[in-house]
């Protein structure tokens, strides 16, 4: 990583520590409006093969979706990364590094976000005032920081948790099962050799459509 932008810290320091927690209503698990809207969201891609298997399924069903994106990784795969934006999804900051968020200062919290808001800006002339943090870690100093650098805080309130090699039928019955209006679901686009994201978003689309889903981005469930 570049070396620290000491300016980013210094304000986001200034900021950050001058709110109550109490005060800070920037993170969002869901959000209904009483229509029936749900969010997929996907974690850690760009990846060169699995990123453009989703697209391809989400291009079928006509269904828009956000990509918490890894910096480091826009970095590494630029041109997948367009293709997100290019098809009409949404992409937003998910670090730079992916680090343990919880076991790094406040100082290298910030740089993190900078630096993959850096890459977004630089590589994809895009800029996303969503921030997921990395394995949903959610504390005051992190909402804090996050309302400084004006961004929303997406977490989820359905887990597929297609990155442990759940089977596909596995990840269809969990959100069949629990999904409802405003909820935000949560899939990775970068995973292991065994997992079935693709073949269980290929399944409960049709499914969520025919109950009379409407799939939008984040950025429009919640209206930022």
């Amino acid at each position: 990583m570049k070396k620290t932008n000491f300016l980013i810290v210094i304000v986001c320091f200034a900021f950050a520590f001058s709110f109550e927690a109490s005060a800070l209503d920037n993170v969002y698990y869901q959000h209904c409006d009483g229509e029936m809207k749900i969010a997929l969201t996907f974690d850690d891609g760009p990846h060169p093969k699995k990123t453009p298997q989703i697209l391809q399924v989400l291009r079928e069903y006509g269904v828009r979706a956000t990509f918490f994106e890894i910096g480091e990784n826009i970095k590494y795969y630029p041109q997948i990364a367009k293709m997100v934006l290019s098809e009409g999804h949404e992409i937003g900051n998910h670090t730079y590094s992916h680090p343990h968020i919880n076991k790094i200062n406040k100082g290298d919290i910030c740089q993190e976000l900078y630096d993959c808001d850096e890459a977004m800006k630089d590589i994809l002339n895009y800029t996303s005032k969503l921030f997921r943090p990395p394995e949903g870690i959610v504390d005051d100093d992190i909402r804090a920081i996050a309302q400084d650098m004006n961004y929303s805080v997406i977490l989820w309130s359905v887990d597929t948790k297609d990155w442990s090699g759940r089977s596909a039928n596995d990840i269809v019955f969990e959100i069949k099962e629990t999904v409802k209006p405003g909820d935000i679901i949560l899939m990775h686009d970068y995973t292991g050799k065994n997992c079935h994201t693709v073949e269980a978003l290929r399944r409960i689309i049709p499914i969520l459509l025919q109950k009379g889903y409407t799939f939008v981005t984040v950025s429009e469930l919640i209206k930022n």
